[in-house]
């Protein structure tokens, strides 16, 4: 398989024998409408406020398809739970999603349809509450990330000068749209909403199509918001190290023989955020979007472990932005296209975190 990426000779004669996969869903209707949206009924919205829209779900079952070409040497084309686990955020859309990749994944043999018409067979996804997940979604509290993170955005000089520089524009979209914006993070909601009215071709009205433009001052501060939850080594130490902890972790195992079940291919389903987080706490940000951008739907983020001849392991990263059939690997600082988990633990130890508890414990 590492004819999947633009290697070297010796390189092609190396053996992928395990894959993570961090995927966005796909496209879904707004979360919440704005006090003046012209939209803000839900009936403008068929499948409900936050829900994966059909469109959403054949960009998944694409997504399935690529992942069966790119790792059809890796799986079998029979669902086994020894060769593949599936893990979801708690969201309709993200467990949707993963269910229509799944689909486009594993197209049953005539022997597992549950009928001659249905082209689809059952395969699981795992999720957990929201509120007790502190891997995936993030979701579980951690009190000293929240000090953080507040500290970051209310304190830090470049988030200062944000709120001061565009204290106008926040009135004036305040005006507009009804909300009381006052912070980045209101900018960021505002902005989600209205881009995917955009998406779906509601007529905006003139100050949002200005606000939408790709150079706005919204779109930037928007980005600047997403970045923050990983901007400093306690922030990404605390809000995706542990993900990041958990794939190391599991490649180790893999590498030691010690995985049971010894599996192949592990799917995560999430958001783009998600995305964003792990890329920016691993410094990474800059290296995978040349210019800043979220994460389309059915991004997908690809951590590859390989064995060589002589027996030694190594892994590559991959960002698919959108439908690239090969995408380029992610030249690693302090590693290049290439890092073993001895250099990764090296660059990165600072945000690898111990103990979710006791990482999280503020003193009284």
């Amino acid at each position: 398989m590492a004819s999947t990426s633009s290697s070297t000779s010796n390189e092609e004669k190396d053996t992928l024998i395990f894959a993570h996969v961090l995927f966005r869903h796909g496209a879904r209707n707004i979360v919440a409408p704005y006090p003046t949206d012209p939209f803000k009924d839900e009936s403008h919205w068929p499948e409900g406020f936050g829900q994966l829209t059909n469109v959403g779900k054949r960009q998944l079952y694409r997504l399935g398809l690529y992942l069966r070409r790119r790792y059809d040497n890796l799986i079998d084309e029979k669902y086994s739970y020894k060769d593949i686990h599936v893990q979801s955020t708690d969201f309709c859309r993200t467990i949707m999603s993963a269910q229509a990749c799944l689909a486009g994944l594993y197209r049953p043999s005539e022997e597992d349809k549950l009928d001659e018409d249905i082209n689809w067979q059952p395969i699981p996804v795992h999720t957990i509450p929201t509120h007790l997940d502190h891997v995936l979604v993030t979701g579980k509290k951690c009190p000293r990330f929240q000090r953080a993170h507040v500290n970051y955005l209310q304190n830090t000089s470049m988030m200062k000068d944000v709120l001061s520089e565009y204290k106008p524009l926040f009135a004036h979209w305040s005006q507009h749209s009804g909300m009381n914006i006052q912070s980045i993070d209101s900018v960021n909601l505002l902005y989600n909403t209205l881009s995917i009215e955009q998406e779906q071709n509601k007529p905006l009205p003139t100050w949002a199509e200005r606000a939408l433009r790709p150079d706005s001052p919204m779109n930037y501060i928007a980005n600047l918001y997403f970045q923050s939850y990983a901007a400093t080594p306690e922030l990404a130490r605390l809000k995706q190290g542990f993900l990041i902890k958990e794939i190391m972790e599991r490649f180790s195992k893999k590498i030691h023989s010690t995985l049971k079940p010894d599996r192949k291919l592990w799917l995560y389903s999430a958001h783009d955020l998600t995305i964003i987080n792990v890329l920016n706490s691993l410094g990474l940000f800059e290296f995978a979007f040349d210019q800043p951008h979220f994460p389309p739907y059915g991004a997908s983020l690809h951590f590859e472990l390989f064995r060589t001849s002589k027996g030694e392991h190594y892994f590559k990263i991959f960002y698919r932005k959108a439908e690239e059939e090969y995408p380029d690997p992610i030249s690693i600082p302090g590693c290049g296209e290439s890092c073993t988990l001895k250099q990764f633990y090296d660059l990165y130890s600072q945000i690898i975190p111990g103990d979710f508890e006791r990482e999280c414990w503020l003193p009284a």
